[in-house]
């Protein structure tokens, strides 16, 4: 396996940041089942999409 350049700045990234949001959702709504009728099961889709196209966009703050 072999990381990318800025592998670092990992935390910087969107998509990372997306997809620990995601992430923190989906144990969030393990442990309290109550928010299951706040979220609908399309929206795991739809972040899942956010997490696919923040990762194809240049961020520009990850420039040096």
């Amino acid at each position: 396996m072999q990381l990318i350049d800025n592998w670092k700045d990992a935390l910087s990234m969107t998509s990372v940041q997306a997809g620990g949001a995601v992430a923190v959702l989906g144990i969030a709504e393990q442990l309290m089942p109550s928010l299951q009728a706040l979220l609908p099961p399309i929206a795991y889709g739809a972040l899942g999409l956010l997490v696919m196209i923040a990762r194809v966009i240049v961020q520009k703050k990850l420039r040096k």
